[in-house]
């Protein structure tokens, strides 16, 4: 009997750091309506002769995804198969 269950895993790739990385990103944007009225605003500029190049999260935003990423990732190590 074929296993569909194995055949699915064995040729889906994930990269499980991007995957999450995409939800803590939108979860922190979702849950940070309290801070922030738009994606925009959870950004900043550091001082910078060129400033599309040193964007990161404000510290707060940053400490929110911080903790999703880290719930995430705990989650999808939970999921994986190692044969």
């Amino acid at each position: 009997m074929i296993d569909i269950k194995q055949i699915i895993m064995s040729n889906i790739k994930i990269n499980y750091i991007e995957l999450a990385s995409e939800l803590a990103h939108s979860r922190t944007l979702y849950e940070s309506g309290d801070i922030c009225n738009n994606e925009d605003e959870m950004y900043e500029i550091p001082d910078s002769k060129c400033p599309t190049h040193d964007l990161h999260y404000t510290e707060e935003i940053q400490e929110r995804f911080n903790n999703w990423y880290d719930y995430y990732l705990g989650e999808i190590n939970k999921c994986v198969v190692n044969d």
